[in-house]
């Protein structure tokens, strides 16, 4: 199948490398992709798609913990000689949003917004266990990318001003689209995910229909902001300093629209 050789050729090119180092091979110059002025490329073995997702979230790009997950999980399985489905599938798994902070704030959010009866299932922590075939996780730029050494964490309009970027979202992101079913639901995780989804529905690469909204990213970095954004505390109750303050306003409008699409789908 012409399509899978593809998907799998990073893979394939890194695996020896992967079955190797594992969690020591994150920042190793042999796994880069390329470079542009102050943006750079790692590969993660995230290329596993779930072709019969009924859920797909989206964030901006793989950040350490996940690639220090995929990369010890891609030792094992491969060690294992699992072969390319089940380790990349497992890979998924266990890196995917992983971390301490970020995976248990995109459960609370999923929780928090009634995913359990949109999907049909009992526990959302299952779509990274037995109902794993229903989650399709990728990122707008799919392979880590970091600017001046640090996590990419820019607007979807920087992503498309680099050249570096714009590709790996044209090349790895846009071709998982027309892979996935039409009636798939995407939530994006922040400003930039939401905006490449906005851009995708604008030129009819999924429909507006399955676009639920966004969530605020998961990431510990953001402080207080899952907590705000789930109305667990108020603007009044962050401190002065608090930089949620300044995006409480894309925060609210975010919550109303989740808010409103997920109870149309229930009611329908």
């Amino acid at each position: 199948m012409q399509k899978t050789e593809i998907i799998y050729t990073n893979f394939n090119k890194f695996s020896d490398h992967l079955a190797q180092l594992g969690e020591a091979g994150v920042g190793n110059s042999i796994f880069s992709l390329g470079s542009e002025s102050r943006y750079q490329l790692q590969y993660i073995p995230f290329e596993h798609v779930n072709r019969d997702a009924c859920l797909v979230v989206i964030g901006i790009t793989p950040g350490m913990n996940q690639l220090r997950l995929a990369y010890e999980a891609a030792k094992v399985g491969l060690n294992a000689n699992w072969g390319n489905e089940k380790t990349l599938k497992y890979i998924k798994q266990q890196g995917a949003f992983g971390g301490s902070a970020m995976r248990p704030n995109l459960l609370k959010m999923l929780r928090h917004f009634d995913f359990e009866r949109l999907l049909g299932i009992g526990d959302v922590t299952s779509l990274w266990g037995s109902n794993s075939h229903l989650l399709q996780t990728t990122s707008v730029v799919p392979h880590a990318a970091f600017k001046a050494g640090k996590m990419f964490a820019g607007s979807f309009d920087e992503v498309m001003r680099s050249r570096l970027l714009r590709e790996c979202f044209e090349e790895s992101f846009l071709p998982t689209l027309a892979e996935l079913p039409p009636d798939a639901m995407y939530v994006g995780l922040g400003p930039c995910p939401l905006d490449a989804l906005k851009w995708c529905a604008d030129r009819g690469l999924i429909k507006r229909s399955q676009l639920l909204g966004a969530f605020c990213h998961p990431s510990s970095s953001g402080g207080s902001m899952t907590r705000y954004f789930l109305r667990e505390v108020a603007k009044s109750d962050l401190k002065p300093k608090d930089p949620v303050r300044s995006r409480c306003d894309w925060l609210d409008e975010a919550y109303r629209m989740m808010s409103l699409n997920i109870s149309q789908r229930l009611l329908a």
